[in-house]
């Protein structure tokens, strides 16, 4: 399992043990280029992933650290979402049990 994984892993694990039903949101694209076959993962929505309970909808956005943080803002940013939907970037530092929550307006 890579870091990336992990921690989105972690994060999923930590939305539905405070009560939300959770998600992914990727899907996997193939393009084929000069006869060789390239797989590529893309966020559906700018977003690692969707959590939901019965007051709120997250879509949500995993960083170790605090990398690339501007870049998943931007990508946030790029979408349409309604007044009441919240977008969350939730960053993990290396042996912390509870993440940094960065809410997106």
């Amino acid at each position: 399992m890579t870091k990336g994984s992990y921690y989105k892993y972690k994060t999923k694990k930590w939305f539905t043990n405070d009560g939300y039903v959770c998600e992914y949101l990727e899907k996997n694209q193939r393009i084929y280029i000069k006869g060789r076959v390239i797989f590529i993962k893309r966020d559906l929505f700018g977003a690692d992933g969707l959590a939901m309970n019965d007051k709120q909808i997250i879509f949500w956005q995993c960083k170790l650290n605090e990398k690339n943080i501007s870049s998943a803002i931007k990508e946030f940013k790029k979408f349409p979402f309604p007044i009441f939907v919240d977008r969350w970037i939730v960053v993990w530092k290396p042996r912390v049990r509870q993440p940094e929550i960065i809410e997106i307006d």
